[in-house]
């Protein structure tokens, strides 16, 4: 055999049927669909939780921090995992920890304990987000990635009218975090019916057979950690975790504590504050996917740039309304169109991953968004103080900051829409 031939070979087996792909698209959808479903249940039963355990706002916000810092620490670990182990594996793994600690919330006792079960949840939901991403950019089709990743972003409306329906209908707050643990279920279907990502399989066969290129095989010798620190990684990592600090502060504060102010501040009955939050769900749904469609032709970088533009400016009129108290009946149309350019998180993702080598992708991606993340849990501390010291209002319209932030960050991250992805890069 040439080594043209044996080339051939090796890009062949890197080939992903569509049956395959769509495998792999719906496993990431349903590790990050039913993530998300797990995260608002606080936020959406947050009068109840507050009432049986006898806490402030502030106190309660505490749950939802420690949460975020926990995924902070399971991102770092499972994306270590993920390049140590494998994509399909390590999901598995991760979907398994959130699901059961959601569902043991039902037996929580104390606050104390429920603040602990939502800390280990966290390590769980940390580490599917990079993994169950990485495995997507790996599979999907590179001139379609964006697309791809703007629905698995976009997996997060139906999982959140889930949790709408849930608090709005369950006769106790706990019964549905017990829902929260049927995400262990989809873990026999990614194990049976899911491939491991072929470029991850190929670079440990290269490796082992030793046929990386000399600076492949140098860099992939060294732990994940050395290479992260490195010189072509690092400044991608810092740059990623403010960009995803900002992104991930909107909904923190913003997401958090809209339904607390659709209640209480605005006086909407439970059904009216419902069918907002359906609404505005469903406005993010075509967001994330448009934005993701874009992306693949227009680039990366002009498409986040547009729609975390636009929300800054969105949610700069929503905190001048809130710091005047006046039209905040606005607050519902405003809040439809900064749910709408939510769309840049379809774009996280795919953006991350594609910045990364097969050998750091898990880890790189899951460093940058999820110490971002675990960082951006101040928001909802702070939101918190706001909420009971200055009104729900102005929670929600301090989530300025982050898409300011998340705005500027984005001009320094590079563009590699619709690369090729290898096992060697």
């Amino acid at each position: 055999m040439t080594t043209g031939q044996a080339r051939s070979g090796a890009t062949d087996a890197l080939e992903y049927t569509p049956v395959e792909r769509r495998r792999i698209l719906g496993a990431a959808c349903l590790g990050w669909g039913m993530e998300y479903f797990d995260f608002m249940l606080p936020s959406l039963l947050a009068a109840p939780i507050m009432a049986e355990y006898g806490i402030t706002p502030a106190t309660f916000s505490l749950a939802i921090v420690v949460q975020l810092i926990g995924s902070a620490v399971g991102g770092i670990a499972f994306g270590w995992l993920g390049d140590r182990f494998g994509r399909r594996r390590t999901l598995i793994w991760s979907i398994l920890i959130y699901s059961i600690a959601t569902g043991l919330v039902f037996f929580a006792p104390s606050f104390g304990v429920f603040v602990a079960l939502r800390f280990l949840t966290g390590v769980g939901t940390g580490g599917e987000w990079a993994v169950g991403f990485a495995w997507l950019n790996e599979a999907w089709s590179p001139k379609r990635r964006g697309l791809g990743g703007g629905l698995v972003q976009s997996s997060l409306w139906p999982a959140y009218a889930l949790a709408i329906l849930a608090a709005q209908t369950l006769p106790d707050w706990r019964y549905a975090f017990l829902i929260g643990v049927l995400p262990a279920l989809a873990c026999v279907w990614i194990r049976v019916g899911c491939p491991e990502s072929k470029q991850w399989t190929e670079l440990q066969r290269r490796k082992a057979a030793g046929e990386l290129p000399a600076d492949v095989a140098r860099q992939a010798q060294r732990s994940g950690w050395a290479q992260l620190f490195a010189r072509d990684s690092l400044p991608i990592v810092l740059v990623g975790v403010v960009a995803a600090f900002g992104a991930q502060w909107v909904p923190y504060t913003a997401t958090t504590w809209m339904p607390s102010l659709l209640k209480s501040d605005l006086g909407f009955d439970g059904g009216t504050a419902s069918l907002v939050l359906y609404v505005a769900s469903a406005i993010s749904f075509v967001g994330f996917i448009l934005a993701g469609y874009l992306s693949d032709v227009l680039g990366r970088r002009k498409v986040f740039i547009a729609f975390s533009g636009l929300q800054t400016v969105t949610f700069a009129v929503m905190l001048v309304l809130a710091f005047s108290d006046t039209g905040l009946s606005n607050f519902v149309w405003l809040y439809f169109f900064a749910s709408f350019f939510l769309g840049y998180f379809g774009i996280f993702g795919v953006w991350f991953g594609e910045l990364f080598p097969t050998r750091l992708r898990s880890l790189g991606s899951a460093t940058a968004y999820n110490v971002g993340r675990g960082l951006s849990g101040a928001g909802t501390l702070i939101g918190g103080i706001i909420a009971t010291s200055q009104g729900y209002a102005i929670a929600v319209g301090i989530a300025v900051f982050g898409a300011a932030l998340v705005f500027a960050a984005a001009f320094f991250l590079r563009d590699r829409a619709g690369r090729i992805i290898t096992a060697e890069d």
